[in-house]
């Protein structure tokens, strides 16, 4: 079995219960947002600290939401999981996680044009797969960082995902 680089239990303090953690991803997704209507001037600019701009992150963040939103709508149905590698996830030389390839940004990012529809088709699709959210012991999938994770530990993980990149973009912000 492979072992989870991360523990976790690290995803807690997003929520106890379903509400509380559907609670944390709106407040995460609304701040985030929020932050973005913010960085019109420098949307394409790669930020101080950072390997993308603004509106690279946004389109990392968007491809996460999207992906998360399927695979705990799979979590809380009745489908069959199929088995999934367990491929731990990469780190950099300072610890920092690397996204998968499949959730990396392009070279442009989001147009900011498109940010708005975008973002708001993003979270009708969490709203929505979350409106059940419920704990899934025994049906699970693969996370490269924490290892198994429920439909419940998934949303947790999404809300800190919209966390970390947003205090990411608002250290890149402060002059």
């Amino acid at each position: 079995m492979t072992k989870p680089l991360l523990d976790p239990a690290a995803l807690a303090p997003m929520g106890a219960t379903p509400e509380d953690v559907r609670a944390r991803l709106d407040r995460e997704l609304d701040l985030f947002h929020a932050h973005l209507r913010t960085r019109q001037d420098d949307w394409t600019r790669t930020q101080p600290g950072r390997d993308w701009s603004p509106a690279q992150e946004a389109e990392h963040v968007l491809k996460i939401n999207d992906s998360i939103a399927r695979g705990v709508g799979l979590l809380l149905s009745e489908r069959e999981l199929r088995p999934m590698p367990h491929t731990p996830g990469e780190l950099t030389p300072d610890g920092r996680r690397v996204a998968p390839p499949h959730t990396q940004p392009g070279a442009a990012g989001l147009a900011w044009d498109d940010l708005d529809a975008t973002w708001t088709h993003s979270r009708a699709g969490l709203s929505t797969v979350t409106g059940a959210l419920r704990a899934t012991p025994g049906r699970t999938l693969w996370h490269p960082f924490f290892g198994e994770l429920d439909a419940l530990d998934w949303t947790r993980m999404v809300a800190a995902h919209l966390y970390q990149h947003r205090k990411a973009l608002e250290r890149s912000a402060q002059p």
